[in-house]
This record gives C-alpha cells, structure tokens and sequence, in this order.
C-alpha cells in the first residue's frame, strides 16, 4: 500500500513537471515491471508513450501522406505569391492610370472654366448696387447677431466666476 502511495505522489509530482530523473526512472521500473495495478493503466501508457515512443506504431503510408501534403501546401503557397504579384502590379498600374485620368481631367476643366468671364456685373446702376450690398450686409448681422445672443449667458457666467475667483 505505501508503494502505491510513493507511485501516486510521484506520478502527481510527474504530471506537475516536478519529479527529478531519479523519480522519473523508478517510475518507468514500476510501469515496465508488468505488475501494474488497472488504477495506474491508462498512467502506465501514457508514461510508456512518452518515454518509449518505438512502441508506438506509425500508420501505413503516413510519410507518403504527409510528404504529399507538404508538397502540395509549397505549390499552392507558390501559386499564392505568384498570382498574388500579379495583383500588386496590375493594382499599381491602374492606380497609376486613375492618377494620370484624374490630372488631365482636372487641368482640362480647369482650362474650360478659365475661359469664362466669373466677375460680371449684376446691376447696371450702382445706386441699386449700394443698397442691395447693405441690405445684404444688415441680414447677414442680424443672423450672426440670433446667433451670438446666448453666448451673453455664458459670458455673464464667466464675468461671475473670474469675480469670485479674484476675490479669493
């Protein structure tokens, strides 16, 4: 019984990475000695398949298979950055279309709205013209005016403020 309690804290110690190779070798004697107890079974094969791994048979063709997977996974990472080139160069080229289109359009409509004449007179009589620029000039300080009322709130709060804070 003490044998199976030594056997239990070491295999605790083992699976917690703890045991010395001492400990890990009288392990191994117990699992190899063929006199395992059905509570240490699936310990006992775990334990063999760490330590002794040529007891594990490999399956049937497993190297071709793999050999086979590993080829294809080159050709198909080959594939991949070929066609992947392929992208970058036609995507920089029509970048550079885009670019070369877009610049000729815009000087060539610049060109066409350089030929109009933009300043022209709206009124003939400049009288009318004064007073329609003052009209103008009233409306637009009236909405700037509307715009600027509530502001007075905050500004008395602000004088508010800096007189109690000067006064500290």
């Amino acid at each position: 019984m003490k044998d199976e309690e030594k056997i239990e804290t070491w295999l605790a110690a083992f699976y917690n990475g703890e045991t010395t190779p001492e400990e890990e070798a009288v392990l191994a004697d117990f699992f190899n000695s063929g006199e395992v107890d059905e509570k240490f079974k699936a310990d006992s094969d775990l334990f063999n398949a760490l330590y002794e791994p040529n007891h594990i048979p490999l399956p049937a063709g497993l190297s071709l298979r793999l050999e086979a997977t590993i080829d294809k996974h080159i050709t198909d990472s080959t594939t991949y950055k070929s066609i992947h080139k392929t992208k970058k160069l036609y995507i920089s080229i029509l970048s550079a279309a885009a670019a070369v289109l877009l610049f000729f359009s815009l000087f060539f409509f610049q060109q066409s709205r350089s030929k109009q004449d933009f300043i022209a007179d709206t009124y003939s009589n400049p009288e009318e013209a004064a007073i329609m620029a003052e009209q103008t000039l009233l409306f637009i300080s009236a909405k700037l005016n509307q715009g600027l009322s509530p502001l007075e709130k905050v500004q008395e709060s602000v004088k508010k403020t800096n007189e109690i804070l000067n006064d500290i």
